[in-house]
């Protein structure tokens, strides 16, 4: 076997999405942002609305324009995708329809059940995008071994969910919203058994990658990587001596603000490869290679769209530390104006969790596939 046989076969050993540079920006510089935002707000004692805000403008807005930027702004989407473009701004009716509800069963039950589905779809969206991540490092990896794939699902999804249920059943802000009265009881128990399923998966992770050591297999240090960073992140958020000296609009930012950092990543480097590589011709893809020309104005575009929405949501007296705005005004079935705004706004958050399912399906997209790089010859 020559040199550039042997490189290339290291390379798939080591398994990089992009590079170790780009990697580990997205990877631990997500995380870090993560963490320097629940810091701020529990150590520092900085206001969860500034935060939020922060957030909010700095990457969580922008994320959502990084989906637009490559469905709505390409031509080509248009072209493929038109009727998944078209069908999936339905999402937009969902908040407004349970408030329609609402008003004419007479109670505010409908629109309360759309309000903590939206969130559950939230948190649902963050380990869904991870799990996707996941898939990723795996095929650049070469991975082929179902029981680690499996194992790797099993990591994830249980070292994500389990501590979100057990701050659910058993934070005070949580259980409100959840409609559990009183202090937490039979849940004290149910949280002991999350806490021991995530120890049961991290352990058998630790297990797996040290036979994988010791028989010379080597680790997949980029996934593992990865895993530990999320499966860490969420440790400390829900961890109960942080969770309860934190605000609860705080919850989202800091379980969030990892996944923007790493989609910010993922989609800038599919729009170099897409519309920026030798010989492609970007006036073929509309917008799109336009707005991703240069960070800078991909990030100036994404904080522009940012300040629409939001600024509209503030105007109306949805956000946090916004104005009123006869906000309170009362509709129909208790509800008021606030209320029908806010399951508006909702609509841009739901279209996005939707679109993101349907557009990053490596398996049944070639051209994604090829987009990503993650053929063996450039993995």
């Amino acid at each position: 076997m020559d040199s550039v046989a042997l490189g290339m076969s290291a390379r798939r050993r080591v398994g990089w999405l992009v590079s170790p540079g780009h990697d580990l920006g997205c990877t631990l510089g997500g995380v870090a942002a993560s963490l320097a935002l629940v810091a701020l707000h529990v150590g520092a004692g900085v206001s969860s609305v500034l935060l939020w805000w922060l957030w909010v403008l700095a990457l969580d807005g922008p994320h959502v324009f990084a989906t637009l930027s490559r469905t709505y702004l390409d031509a080509r989407e248009w072209r493929t995708r038109g009727r998944l473009l078209w069908s999936s701004l339905g999402w937009f009716l969902a908040g407004p329809l349970a408030f329609v509800l609402s008003g004419v069963v007479g109670n505010r039950g409908p629109f309360v059940v759309f309000l903590s589905l939206a969130a559950l779809w939230a948190y649902w969206h963050v380990v869904r995008q991870h799990s996707g991540i996941l898939a990723l490092y795996q095929r650049k990896g070469g991975e082929t071994d179902a029981r680690e794939r499996r194992l790797d699902s099993v990591t994830l999804y249980v070292g994500l969910l389990a501590p979100f249920v057990a701050f659910l059943l058993t934070h005070a802000g949580a259980r409100r919203r959840l409609g559990l009265a009183g202090p937490p009881t039979w849940e004290v128990g149910v949280a002991w058994g999350c806490l021991g399923a995530v120890l049961a998966v991290v352990l058998a992770q630790g297990g797996w990658q040290g036979w994988r050591w010791r028989t010379g297999r080597g680790v997949h240090g980029p996934k593992v990587l990865m895993l530990a960073a999320a499966l860490g992140l969420t440790a400390v958020v829900f961890w109960p001596p942080i969770s309860a000296r934190m605000d609860f609009v705080m919850f989202a930012v800091a379980v969030t603000a990892f996944h923007n950092v790493q989609y910010h990543g993922i989609v800038w480097f599919y729009h170099r490869n897409r519309y920026h590589a030798p010989g492609v011709e970007p006036a073929t893809y509309g917008l799109a290679p336009r707005v991703s020309q240069r960070f800078v104005l991909y990030a100036a575009c994404g904080v522009a769209f940012t300040l629409v929405y939001r600024g509209l949501g503030c105007g109306l007296g949805v956000h946090p530390g916004c104005g009123e705005f006869d906000a309170h005004l009362p509709l129909v079935a208790g509800l008021t104006l606030r209320d029908f705004m806010e399951g508006a706004i909702w609509g841009v958050a739901l279209h996005h969790y939707y679109l993101d399912q349907h557009i990053w399906r490596v398996r049944r997209d070639e051209g994604l596939s090829r987009d990503l790089k993650l053929g063996t010859e450039t993995a």
